[in-house]
């Protein structure tokens, strides 16, 4: 698509909708004549801006929640040319880093005094071909800048009514729970709504109970994971007729599938894809993937990751496609995903693949859910230290309740050690109520890796001076602990009472002996261990810790202001003997 003059883009992105609302606001209608009139309201705004500059071409920022005006301001700015940056949030340091001019909610909405305004247009210029930039962050929580033009868009939106179209009817109106500035719902609630003339609900459904006030209609429901879960408990609303619903932002899960197209009796399609290849496939339940119209398929021989020939990509990677960080498999059926290639670690001299490791977990009767994360922070040696973020089951939470932690996870390590190469065994273990998550339902390394390190306190280690290293192969560490305010470390010890549980003081040993003696407490006993006073908040304990019988064995004592707090020696297993008291 070259130069993009204000009447050919209406042809696309207005079509005149048979007489059909644009949008709904609190069940009442708004009309397209209305929708015309406030873009022209926001074009004669636009024009008295200077844009910023993005990627060589002139640009706004866009950050509005309000949907109906998001459309707006979003279709004024394309309709001279400028491009449209979408960021995840309007905070001050996103404000700071995107330095141009901002329109939406807290900006320029408030230039238009009222949106159902008549005035013939003014003559405005014309920037040339716009488009949007979007920010992603995948799996690692890094912004990565993704750039869209309006061709991209236009050909997704298409697709979706070649592909979905005849589950809908005329009047049929879109509604979702999932942000329309991300390139999940900017494609399928926004843009699809407009080009094929369906009415979008202005208003985001944002808890289940929502569901049982929409008036009676035909709706398409755009969602993700982390809504449908919860649809078995919402009310049914008289009336309400579900065509069809997608799910995106990360995997759905077969049950969530099963009662999600329960609860709707309607085709609830599972979406793949990415904001740098847009949509890719779709499949319903666990089925395999089916190609969207126009996409074609293929994986790389030597490495098994898929590639994508799409018209969504970007020109320079049409006749080449994109080489996705998808592992996959390719027959008549469709397309089955067997994980990432980037969750390949390499472990000493293999490699390891994380998502390997959460299968054999999800396996275990304990296990509900699980992601599997490197630890940049910890080593043993040079080799990256696993963490593993546990959902428990019923029978886990039963299990995990009346065991020490320590016990618990040595358990579940086990149970993987005729699975699993023993350096694809975790050494750290968090158990959480639900996984960490965004609106999208994605999890980001960042999110998992924080439930590690918010674990771990500050530490400084003292000069030698402070104690003698005493010879006969003992060597000490001392670590002043900075004072313990994190609320996290007291958190059910006890109500009313705070103190540092004992199985986080053995964590916190088990961590430092990794780090300084690269000594494994996974493989180890506890001996002779002895609580003889509490730590409380706001202490600064002191640990020692000593290395001794050539690294099989370290000490351990707590103190604070040189009142003995804990102390115990971590035993390798062939040291122990028959002196044995605790297992971790």
């Amino acid at each position: 698509m070259s130069d993009l003059s204000l009447r050919s883009f209406a042809c696309w992105a207005l079509p005149d909708g048979g007489g059909r609302p644009l949008a709904y606001r609190g069940g009442s209608p708004v009309g397209r004549n209305v929708f015309r009139l406030d873009i022209d309201a926001a074009r004669r705004t636009l024009a008295g801006l200077t844009p910023g500059e993005v990627g060589g071409r002139p640009g706004i920022v866009l950050f509005e929640p309000d949907a109906y005006r998001f459309a707006v301001w979003l279709l004024a700015t394309w309709s001279l040319g400028l491009t449209v940056v979408l960021p995840g949030d309007d905070l001050p340091a996103t404000r700071e880093s995107l330095a141009m001019p901002w329109v939406g909610s807290g900006n320029l909405s408030n230039a238009l005094r009222a949106w159902h305004i008549a005035a013939a247009p003014e003559s405005v210029p014309d920037h040339g071909q716009p488009g949007v930039v979007l920010f992603t962050s995948g799996s690692t929580g890094k912004p990565t800048l993704i750039e869209k033009d309006l061709r991209q868009l236009r050909a997704e939106a298409e697709m979706f009514e070649e592909a979905f179209g005849g589950e809908l009817t005329p009047d049929t109106r879109f509604v979702t729970s999932v942000p329309h500035q991300h390139m999940y719902g900017l494609p399928f609630f926004m843009l699809w709504s407009l080009t094929g003339a369906h009415p979008f609900v202005v208003e985001k459904l944002r808890y289940p109970e929502d569901l049982g006030q929409l008036p009676p209609a035909d709706y398409v429901f755009i969602s993700a994971p982390t809504f449908l879960k919860y649809l078995a408990d919402a009310p049914a609303a008289a009336g309400v007729r579900w065509r069809m619903a997608t799910s995106a932002g990360s995997p759905l899960a077969p049950d969530i599938a099963a009662s999600g197209a329960s609860y709707l009796q309607a085709p609830l399609f599972e979406i793949y894809g990415s904001t740098e290849t847009g949509a890719v496939a779709r499949r319903q339940g666990g089925s395999p993937w089916q190609a969207f119209p126009g996409v074609r398929l293929g994986v790389e021989e030597d490495t098994s990751r898929l590639r994508i020939h799409s018209p969504l990509l970007a020109d320079a990677e049409m006749e080449s496609g994109f080489l996705s960080g998808d592992i996959a498999r390719l027959d008549e059926r469709g397309l089955e995903l067997l994980g990432r290639a980037d969750r390949l670690v390499k472990i000493g001299e293999k490699r390891i693949s994380l998502t390997q490791i959460e299968q054999e977990l999800a396996r275990l009767p304990e296990v509900a859910s699980v992601r599997v994360v490197p630890l940049p922070h910890e080593h043993e040696g040079d080799r990256v230290v696993l963490g593993a973020v546990i959902v428990l089951t019923p029978e886990g939470r039963l299990k995990y309740g009346a065991e020490k932690k320590f016990h618990f996870d040595l358990g579940l390590r086990d149970c993987l050690r005729d699975r699993l190469d023993p350096l694809a065994l975790p050494r750290r273990w968090r158990y959480v109520e639900a996984l960490p998550c965004n609106e999208m339902g994605k999890t980001s390394r960042q999110d998992l890796e924080r439930l590690f390190v918010s674990m771990l306190p500050r530490v400084s280690r003292l000069p030698d001076e402070h104690g003698e290293n005493s010879g006969g192969g003992t060597e000490k560490v001392f670590l002043q602990i900075q004072e313990l305010r994190d609320p996290l470390w007291f958190d059910g010890h006890f109500p009313g009472f705070p103190l540092l549980p004992g199985v986080l003081q053995l964590d916190w040993v088990a961590h430092f002996a990794r780090l300084y003696f690269r000594f494994d407490a996974a493989a180890a006993n506890v001996s002779g261990l002895k609580f003889q006073n509490m730590i409380r908040p706001g202490d600064a304990p002191l640990l020692e810790l000593a290395s001794a019988r050539k690294g099989r064995e370290v000490s351990f004592a707590f103190t604070v202001n040189g009142k003995p707090c804990s102390h115990g020696a971590f035993v390798s297993r062939d040291q122990a003997g028959g002196s044995v008291e605790t297992a971790v």
